[in-house]
């Protein structure tokens, strides 16, 4: 409870609320690694949270990977302001790797994953997943 107290904090970069935290006025100490560790998941949160990853498209040599995005999400009838985009892992020629794009606000990510149940009704789409940028805590 205490430590979800850091990490909300943290994430509203509220440094008043921090310092209490972090001075010992808890009822009892928090170790110097959970508040880091609190501090990285909250920082690492924030990161991914306009990030969307895409699983199952395949990969061609000449692709445009913002073009790709694009064209998927306009499937869904979104055309957001695609920022960022790459595929994520090593390339080998037995797998596909998953494309991770960053979108403007967290806002336009909820509405993209809201409508990303309609991918799978499109054809040549059924083995495409959309889903929100996780941390490896959150995958477990």
């Amino acid at each position: 409870n205490e430590l979800k107290s850091v990490q909300t904090a943290v994430k509203t970069e509220n440094k008043r609320a921090i310092l209490p935290l972090l001075t010992g006025s808890l009822s009892a100490p928090i170790s110097e690694k959970r508040i880091i560790s609190a501090v990285k998941t909250a920082a690492e949160k924030e990161d991914r949270k306009r990030n969307v990853i895409i699983y199952g498209v395949e990969e061609s040599e000449t692709e445009v990977l913002p073009e790709r995005v694009s064209g998927i999400l306009l499937e869904i009838g979104e055309k957001p302001v695609v920022r960022d985009s790459c595929r994520v892992g090593i390339k080998k020629s037995s797998t596909i790797r998953p494309i991770k794009f960053t979108l403007s606000s967290s806002d336009v990510v909820s509405q993209v994953l809201r409508k990303a149940k309609l991918l799978r009704l499109k054809d040549g789409f059924k083995s495409v997943y959309v889903c929100p940028d996780r941390t490896i805590e959150e995958r477990r």
